[in-house]
């Protein structure tokens, strides 16, 4: 996981906020304030302000695509010669693709896919080469 450090935005009880709201963050105000030993009223406080500074950003359910049928996770990472900001939305709007990433070095897109089988992962890997060319697929063998 993900350790935090103090910044000039932050001190340590911010730090120990995120820490929780990042393992759950459906933990309830009096659940985080027993955690972080401070009243309900100063988290609350304190959680507003994290929000409105856009430190906490939005709260996400975390879904088991797996438990949806989609059991095979791969990043696809793409070369193109064509203008990478071009692509950005269309490859972003392509079914399977979850996330979508612009690099810079030897590809210029990494795409974050789940498909639910291998016949899926084939056509759309196909279906990249097809429009931009160059391709390479790496499969998430474990997370």
């Amino acid at each position: 996981m993900m350790r935090y450090d103090i910044s000039p935005e932050t001190d340590s009880i911010d730090i120990k906020i995120i820490e929780e709201l990042t393992k759950n963050s459906k933990i309830t105000c009096k659940d985080l304030s027993d955690r972080v030993n401070l009243s309900i009223p100063r988290v609350y406080e304190r959680t507003k302000k994290l929000e409105e500074r856009g430190i906490i950003a939005g709260y996400h359910a975390e879904i088991d695509l797996k438990k949806l049928g989609y059991g095979i996770h791969a990043f696809i990472l793409v070369k193109t010669d064509k203008y990478v900001g071009d692509m950005f939305h269309t490859l972003k709007e392509m079914e399977y693709v979850h996330d979508l990433w612009v690099l810079s070095g030897e590809y210029h897109y990494m795409l974050e896919v789940y498909v639910k089988d291998i016949s899926n992962l084939n056509n759309l890997a196909a279906d990249l080469y097809s429009r931009i060319g160059r391709t390479q697929t790496v499969l998430v063998m474990e997370h």
